[in-house]
């Protein structure tokens, strides 16, 4: 008899144990937890890819739940499938997950790789609704056939911050490495051309940058962008749907830090990035403690457009860049910002800010940036570190904006090693002594605050000149720095041509 009551009672107590442990929780404060944040396909599709993977719902509460909704985000237009406790489908009603137990949702893509309408990454989510809270998986697949550099390393910057890349080559000591271009290549994260590593890319590359990733030549790398005039390097965001056409700040930035003095850029086009070009000593960029003046630090930079980035053209930090036949416009603070000293010389280059035109919907008419920035010195701790600039000087060159005045000098005195320069430019600026034709730094024979400068179509960053405009015939042939044709090929006259990177 006691042994029956015994077991009665042990009997009860687990019902009563179970019963407590299945109540099912509805306070609207409980979450879901989940294997991984995001289901990233990453197969390189050869013909139209179907693939699977596996994500776990758990339920880390001591009672049950119920999930009123799991769904698509783009619903029976997506790409994506689901199958959610063995039912198919793209949404599911009262899925019920006991206490401390989990679900497996299994997701599945079906892209044409071959479809170049397809967005390089198609993007689609998993939407979760309980007790009147959402909760999302990200789903991330490729859409497109290309090269893929994907992330397998990070930085740590701060506790809550890092910085995601991989390398062009796992090949130590010095190596050349020189990418295909019958594909696009698509980079995930930041991709570091490696100390003693040179990148090569050929002629038609087109390149393709994912959200704030960039292409990073770390210390002692060099790269060679080698566009031709009717195949030129591209690099852009990877969104290739139309609405993104022209929206700034879609990438991060090409970083050349120093070391080298192969580093080359031609026929390219940088556009809707953070800052198009950054070539900046790692000191100075917070990496290392010391500055060796010594240090190799060159750039040349030619018949290279760089348009509509949210902040920077192009950004040199104690670097030596030279070049030509450049075109860069409408960003959104500075086309050209050269800090703390350094080495420039550029002719025939057409540095024009209209972006309020092609980006009112950036609230781009609150720019307040001059174009043209320099400064000679660096601040460090509250003291000033002069870093003079060894040289600074531009011909046949136009500086336009739509700003009253686009320069600024932010020097301390001292801070030039040798006169800067500004021969036979067009410049948009009231400020002394660019507007003065004698003196150490000296600007001659310029086309000053001209309400005759008129290019086809500011909107569509064709800044080519208008016939009549002040600088055609407004340069000479001693200051051209040996660029005799434009950015187009054709040839600039002589003795007298045109002002900035288009003849007339």
């Amino acid at each position: 008899m006691l042994n029956k009551i015994s077991f009665i009672l042990i009997l009860t107590s687990c019902l009563f144990a179970s019963c407590k442990k299945d109540r099912q929780i509805t306070a609207s404060g409980i979450k879901l937890t989940f294997s991984q944040d995001s289901v990233l396909f990453d197969t390189v599709f050869t013909k139209i890819g179907s693939t699977t993977q596996l994500l776990r719902v758990h339920n880390p509460n001591n009672g049950s739940v119920v999930i009123s909704s799991i769904k698509l985000a783009r619903g029976s237009a997506s790409y994506y499938r689901l199958n959610v406790d063995g039912a198919p489908g793209t949404s599911f009603s009262n899925i019920e997950i006991a206490a401390k137990d989990s679900i497996y949702i299994f997701v599945q893509v079906t892209i044409d790789p071959n479809n170049l309408n397809n967005p390089f990454i198609y993007r689609d989510s998993i939407l979760y609704e309980l007790n009147g809270n959402q909760q999302y998986t990200n789903l991330i697949a490729f859409g497109q056939n290309a090269y893929y550099h994907m992330p397998n390393q990070k930085i740590i910057q701060s506790p809550t911050q890092a910085l995601y890349y991989s390398l062009d080559t796992n090949i130590t000591g010095h190596a050349t490495v020189t990418w295909k271009n019958d594909k696009p290549h698509l980079i995930y994260g930041y991709l570091v051309v490696d100390s003693l590593h040179t990148l090569i890319i050929p002629n038609g590359t087109k390149i393709y940058v994912h959200n704030s990733g960039g292409l990073w030549v770390y210390r002692y790398g060099a790269i060679q962008i080698n566009g031709t005039l009717q195949n030129p390097v591209t690099f852009q965001g990877d969104r290739l749907e139309q609405e993104y056409k022209d929206v700034p700040g879609q990438w991060d930035r090409i970083w050349i830090n120093e070391g080298s003095t192969l580093n080359q850029i031609n026929y390219a086009v940088i556009k809707n990035a953070y800052i198009g070009i950054h070539a900046g000593y790692s000191t100075l960029d917070g990496y290392g403690n010391t500055i060796n003046a010594g240090d190799p630090k060159q750039l040349t930079l030619s018949n290279t457009i760089i348009q509509n980035c949210s902040r920077t053209g192009l950004l040199g930090h104690y670097y030596n860049i030279t070049g030509g036949d450049n075109v860069i416009v409408n960003c959104g603070q500075n086309l050209l910002e050269l800090d703390y000293g350094g080495s420039y010389s550029f002719y025939q280059c057409t540095f024009a800010n209209y972006w309020a035109q092609t980006n009112n919907s950036q609230n781009a008419n609150a720019r307040t940036s001059p174009s043209f920035c320099f400064n000679n010195y660096f601040n460090n701790g509250g003291s000033n570190t002069l870093l003079p600039f060894a040289n600074l000087s531009f011909g046949n060159c136009i500086f336009d904006g739509t700003l009253a005045e686009e320069f600024l000098f932010d020097t301390l005195s001292g801070g030039f090693a040798s006169p800067y320069f500004f021969n036979y430019c067009a410049l948009k600026s009231g400020m002394a002594p660019l507007t003065t034709y004698t003196g150490a730094h000296t600007s001659h024979a310029i086309v000053l605050n001209s309400s005759n400068i008129h290019y086809n179509n500011t909107t569509t960053y064709d800044f080519s000149l208008v016939s009549n405009s002040a600088p055609i015939s407004g340069g000479n042939t001693s200051v051209n720095g040996g660029y005799n044709t434009d950015i187009k090929g054709n040839l600039f006259a002589s003795p007298n041509p045109s002002m900035g990177a288009y003849g007339p």
